[in-house]
């Protein structure tokens, strides 16, 4: 997918955002994988990820397509000087869930494909490609109850 990081900010800036986990580790983007902020020596420069000024005054960057599914924090940073650095301004931040490979938002849950197998009752809800499953559950029906079971 793409795009799945965005803030609107005044056009002619650089930008770059951070992902956490919610242990508060930050996602490495060199090693792929969630650290504690200045494992090995690193620094914000080995944790940032690029957004594209689009005018008008709106930023975009791509979710990193080897992050797990799950829910994360995205940090948007406003660079000051040549590279980012620790010291930049923190301008916003989001939340994003992240199916591991695409985001997941109620409006995607709601509005596009979804099948059930009616042999097995799994469904299956898609991207806006028709294509992506986003998330699959298993609903179970015991008595009063019924047991949904993200995958």
């Amino acid at each position: 997918m793409a795009n799945e990081i965005y803030i609107d900010y005044a056009s002619g800036n650089t930008l770059y955002a951070v992902v956490r986990n919610s242990a508060g580790e930050v996602w490495y983007v060199g090693g792929q994988v969630f650290e504690a902020w200045g494992t090995g020596g690193h620094a914000m420069d080995d944790y940032d990820i690029s957004l594209t000024d689009k005018s008008g005054s709106r930023y975009v960057g791509n979710f990193d397509a080897n992050i797990p599914a799950g829910r994360y924090s995205v940090q948007v940073f406003l660079q000051a000087g040549a590279n980012p650095a620790d010291g930049d301004s923190l301008i916003g931040s989001s939340e994003v869930v992240w199916s591991g490979v695409g985001e997941v938002t109620a409006d995607k849950l709601l509005a596009n494909k979804a099948v059930q197998n009616k042999s097995t009752g799994e469904i299956r809800y898609y991207d806006d490609d028709g294509q992506t499953v986003l998330l699959t559950h298993t609903p179970t029906d015991v008595e009063a109850t019924i047991t949904r079971t993200p995958s």
